[in-house]
């Protein structure tokens, strides 16, 4: 169980930066942003080009891809979603979903599909209660608990956090009440791409560095926004922990027992294979649908 957990706590580190970048535009655009995932990808592939092509440090070339992607995002707000501002969100969703592919592509041409590793060296595991750790996965979990601090204080204690939320609340009555609106919109941009390039680095440490890495977490991405809550960022960061915790406590279960009592018979074991992995973060969807269909801290439109 203890080396669930810690699988576990990875698992959200990653989704968390995700999820919380996915709700933040939501929150004050009002769409879905299916090109969020791709961002993760782009921030990835960056931070590799960086630290491998100019001999950067992986932390500092991390720092750059961070800092491009969140510029990146910037600049398809103003070359696409500014242009649709009054377009329905349905427009707005399909826009996305067009530049998540033409994203996708685009690194795949530049990089090829290939796989790539950063070099990070033999990192022998630490034996903590019996599991196993890497010291990879400690400076994932760490990042993961300072930058949701940093974003905690970003929010509540920043005139720009209160102003972001006021957007969120009222596009319209933050607008006349002399908050530049446009402004803040490009902030949200610059943080949620910023978020995504991170869990797109961290993702690449833990696994490896691809062209659909980005793509392949769309679902547990979405199921953790729309658990906690759309639009809530603490409620995206609770919706990862849900969803990190459900994959791999699911898969470590053994469910003979529970299964053979209802009548179905399930042999001495059975385990669910890990290729439903992104099934149990649908079932903990579709369950908080059925008992609070605005998210844990989701609030009545």
């Amino acid at each position: 169980m203890i080396q669930v957990l810690i699988d576990a706590l990875v698992r959200t580190a990653e989704l968390s930066f995700l999820a919380v970048g996915l709700t933040m535009v939501y929150g004050v655009l009002r769409f879905a942003n299916f090109a969020h995932v791709e961002f993760a990808t782009v921030g990835a592939y960056l931070a590799l080009a960086l630290s491998s092509s100019l001999g950067l440090p992986l932390v500092l070339a991390a720092i750059l891809a961070i800092v491009l992607s969140g510029g990146l995002g910037i600049g398809f707000d103003r070359l696409i979603f500014s242009r649709l501002r009054t377009a329905s969100p349905i427009m707005l969703m399909i826009a996305s979903f067009a530049l998540g592919i033409a994203m996708r592509e685009t690194v795949r041409a530049i990089w090829g599909p290939s796989p790539f590793f950063y070099n990070l060296g033999v990192l022998a595991p630490i034996r903590l209660f019996g599991a196993l750790i890497t010291p990879t996965q400690i400076a994932i979990i760490l990042a993961a608990l300072v930058a949701m601090l940093a974003f905690h204080f970003l929010l509540s204690g920043t005139r720009l956090g209160i102003a972001m939320r006021a957007t969120a609340d009222n596009a319209t009555l933050s607008e006349a009440s002399g908050i530049p609106t446009e402004r803040i919109i490009r902030a949200v941009w610059f943080i949620g791409s910023g978020f995504a390039a991170l869990g797109g680095v961290l993702v690449g440490l833990n696994t490896q560095v691809k062209p659909d890495m980005g793509f392949g977490l769309i679902v547990e991405v979405f199921c953790a926004a729309i658990v906690g809550g759309i639009g809530s960022p603490y409620g995206a960061i609770l919706g990862a922990v849900l969803v990190g915790f459900a994959e791999n406590f699911g898969l470590a279960v053994d469910w003979s027992t529970p299964l053979n009592a209802i009548g179905i018979a399930a042999g001495p074991y059975a385990y669910i294979p890990t290729g439903y992995k992104s099934a149990i973060a649908f079932v903990l969807l579709i369950l908080t649908l059925l008992w609070r269909p605005r998210g844990i801290l989701g609030t009545k439109a």
